[in-house]
């Protein structure tokens, strides 16, 4: 699966509690590979948390995460591209090792993301 094809995929706590959508895919600074994603949480005005993908994998519903539910929720929240202090704090959060900040991956639109046309009222 490209980094991209996560986009929209519902993610699951290890407990397979749902805790959101992928919003954003971010390769790791240091190896260039998947290493995060945003998912949008919340039910009115969602807010997109990063998640590491460390031990994700596919699950039968979605992604599944190696994050807690709550964690998530109380994770630095996204912002485009992440300044080196917001890395380190974002590496800090999760207790993995500091390495330079996640680069988001571009995303190429769906047809599904393209409003339909209105048909003119008769």
């Amino acid at each position: 699966m490209r980094p991209q094809d996560l986009i929209g995929h519902d993610v699951y706590d290890p407990q397979g509690r749902k805790i959101g959508r992928v919003g954003t895919v971010y390769l790791d600074g240091s190896t260039h590979e998947p290493g995060w994603v945003t998912v949008k949480t919340g039910l009115f005005g969602p807010k997109e948390s990063f998640v590491p993908l460390s031990g994700a994998h596919p699950g039968d519903q979605g992604l599944q995460v190696d994050v807690g539910l709550d964690k998530v929720k109380n994770a630095p929240q996204a912002a485009g591209t992440l300044s080196a202090a917001d890395a380190t704090a974002l590496y800090r959060y999760y207790g993995l090792p500091e390495a330079p900040p996640p680069i988001p991956v571009q995303r190429t639109p769906k047809p599904s993301d393209i409003p339909p046309r209105r048909q003119p009222a008769s």
